[in-house]
């Protein structure tokens, strides 16, 4: 299989875990709305989080105007890597950053927050925010970690 159809199926991948995040809040904010947890640490909790990052305080309108601009570079640089040969972790991670950073923008706009439902620990996160994290952790990875 060449690199550009892998990285449309990655694309589309991306897509599909895009979907199911904007699924589950949908639940979370109408059906499945109470909380199910395992010894308060671990489970179901809808959370509407007003903040950042572990919700750390900062307006909507500051946090959207620094989203898009950031949301549009990663579109270029996915272009980019789709154009030319490139690793295929780079986009992998590219990928996942953006449809996860693009769900949580989407709840900004919607919500004026983000939509959190997976309690671990003492922190509420959800799936875009995984898919954030494992984005980064795929791009800044050496290639060493990778079989090309």
């Amino acid at each position: 299989m060449n690199t550009k159809t892998r990285q449309l199926i990655i694309f589309i991948g991306g897509f599909f875990l895009f979907c199911l995040d904007r699924y589950i809040k949908f639940l979370s904010r109408l059906v499945f709305t109470s909380n199910h947890l395992f010894k308060n640490i671990l489970g179901w909790h809808p959370f509407i989080n007003h903040g950042v990052a572990f919700s750390l305080p900062l307006p909507n309108t500051l946090t959207i105007i620094f989203t898009v601009p950031i949301l549009l570079i990663i579109i270029l640089v996915l272009y980019y890597f789709y154009k030319h040969q490139t690793n295929i972790h780079f986009f992998i991670g590219l990928t996942l950053i953006f449809w996860g950073a693009f769900s949580n923008l989407l709840d900004r706009f919607t919500y004026q927050a983000t939509i959190d439902y997976f309690l671990i620990g003492t922190g509420v996160i959800n799936l875009a925010d995984i898919l954030i994290v494992t984005g980064f952790i795929f791009y800044l990875l050496p290639n060493k970690f990778f079989k090309t």
